[in-house]
C-alpha cells in the first residue's frame, strides 16, 4: 500500500499543522491534523478491506495476422476456488494494467475506470502466428478520496489465435495447381436414376421392356454415373526459423485450391488434416497451421511439398522446384528440375499468351 499524490500532499498539510501547533498553539492540531489523520485512517481501512476481483474477458475472434478486434476487460467477485461470477458489490475507483503476450499489439495497457461498475475495452492487433495470451491483469486499488493505493493481480487470463495471414496465388500458378486434381466419371453403370424416352444412341440393353411394352414406345433406364474426386496431397515442413513462412505458404496453397472446388490433405509434421469447401474443416487447418512448428513430415510423394527455412520458402510440384515468393508473382518463375539449378528460364511471353487466351 502506498500514498498516492494527494494522499501525499495531505501528509504534506498535516506535518505543516503540526508544525505550526507547536510554534503557535495545539489550535492548529484540531482544525488540520485530526481531519487529515481520520481521513487517512479511513482509507486505509477501505483499501484493506476490498477483496482482489477476478479479471473476465470477453475477447476478439481468432483472425489472421494483421487483423484483430476488441476486447472487453470487466471484474467480479472472487469465490474460494479464484474465479467467480457475481458482479462487485462494491466497485471502487482504481487503475488497471492489462497484460499481453508478444506476438499481440496494444495502443495502450493502463486504464482509468470504476472497476465492477464499467469494463475496460482495448483494440488487439495480432502481429505474429499462434497462441496468445491476454492477462492476468493489476488492479491499483483505491479509497474514496484517493489517498491511498494498493497493487493487486488479479487471476484469470484467456488465449487468442493467430493464423498465419495468406498470400493471393498468381492466376498462373492457380490454374497449374487445379491441374492436379483428378475428377473422372466411372464409364459403368451405378445407381439407377429414372426412365426416359429413347434416343439414338443408346444402348438397347438399357430399354425398359415392362414400360416399352405399356407405353408402345421404346423406354430406357438412365443411370446415375458417380464421380471420385481425389484430394490433392500437399506435405509441409520446416527446419529452425522457417516454419512461419511455410505455415504462410501451406495456407495459402490449400487455400487457393479450396476456393478452386479442390479438396486438399495436408500433412505436417505433428499429423494430417483434410480440408474442403466447407468452414469448419477450413478452419481447422488454419488452427493447426496457427500453431505448427518446424520438422519434417517423412512424406515425399506428396503432389505439392513446401518446405521452410529462414528467409526462403521452396515449393517442389513433381519434378520441379521453385520458390513460394513465385507463386505469387504475375510472371511465371524460372522452374528447376529438383537437384538441378541450372535450369534455363520459361518463355513467360508465351505463358502471358495463354493466360491471356
Amino acid at each position: 500500500m502506498r500514498l498516492t499524490r494527494r494522499g501525499k500532499t495531505v501528509v504534506a498539510v498535516c506535518l505543516v499543522a503540526v508544525a505550526s501547533g507547536v510554534t503557535f498553539g495545539p489550535r492548529s492540531l484540531d482544525a488540520v491534523v485530526v481531519p487529515g489523520v481520520l481521513a487517512l485512517a479511513a482509507a486505509y481501512v477501505q483499501v484493506s478491506r476490498t477483496e482482489t476481483p477476478t479479471a473476465v474477458r470477453e475477447t476478439p475472434a481468432d483472425g489472421h495476422v494483421g487483423r484483430g478486434g476488441t476486447a472487453s476487460l470487466s471484474f467480479v467477485e472472487r469465490d474460494g476456488a479464484g474465479a467467480g461470477s457475481d458482479p462487485l458489490s462494491r466497485p471502487f475507483l482504481g487503475r488497471v494494467e492489462e497484460t499481453v503476450s508478444d506476438g499481440v499489439a496494444v495502443e495502450t495497457t493502463t486504464y482509468e475506470v470504476v472497476v465492477g461498475a464499467e469494463p475496460a475495452d482495448y483494440e488487439v492487433t495480432y502481429e505474429a502466428r499462434g497462441q496468445h495470451t491476454l492477462g492476468p491483469a493489476t488492479v491499483w486499488i483505491r479509497d474514496v478520496l484517493g489517498l491511498l493505493e494498493e497493487r493487486r493481480s488479479c487471476p484469470g487470463t484467456d488465449t487468442v489465435l493467430a493464423y498465419p495471414e495468406p498470400r493471393a496465388i498468381a492466376a498462373w500458378a492457380r490454374r497449374d495447381l487445379r491441374a492436379l486434381h483428378e475428377t473422372g466419371v466411372h464409364e459403368e453403370r451405378s445407381q439407377f436414376d429414372r426412365l426416359r424416352e429413347y434416343t439414338d444412341g443408346d444402348s438397347l440393353r438399357d430399354v425398359h421392356w415392362k414400360t416399352t411394352a405399356k407405353r408402345d414406345e421404346l423406354i430406357v433406364k438412365e443411370f446415375a454415373a458417380e464421380a471420385e474426386t481425389e484430394a490433392v496431397s500437399l506435405s509441409a515442413g520446416a527446419t529452425s526459423g522457417g516454419a512461419d513462412g511455410m505455415a504462410v505458404a501451406a495456407a495459402s496453397l490449400a487455400l487457393a485450391l479450396i476456393e478452386d472446388g479442390v479438396p486438399v490433405s495436408v500433412t505436417l509434421p505433428d499429423g494430417t488434416v483434410e480440408a474442403g469447401p466447407d468452414r469448419g474443416s477450413r478452419v481447422r487447418l488454419l488452427e493447426r497451421l496457427a500453431l505448427v512448428g518446424p520438422g519434417r513430415t517423412g512424406t515425399d510423394d506428396a503432389d505439392i511439398v513446401v518446405f521452410g527455412e529462414p528467409g526462403e520458402t521452396t515449393v517442389t510440384v513433381g519434378e520441379t522446384e521453385t520458390t513460394f515468393d513465385s507463386l505469387t508473382a504475375d510472371r511465371l518463375p524460372a522452374y528447376r528440375t529438383v537437384g538441378d539449378h541450372t535450369a534455363p528460364e520459361p518463355d513467360n511471353d508465351r505463358r502471358e499468351r495463354e493466360v491471356a487466351a
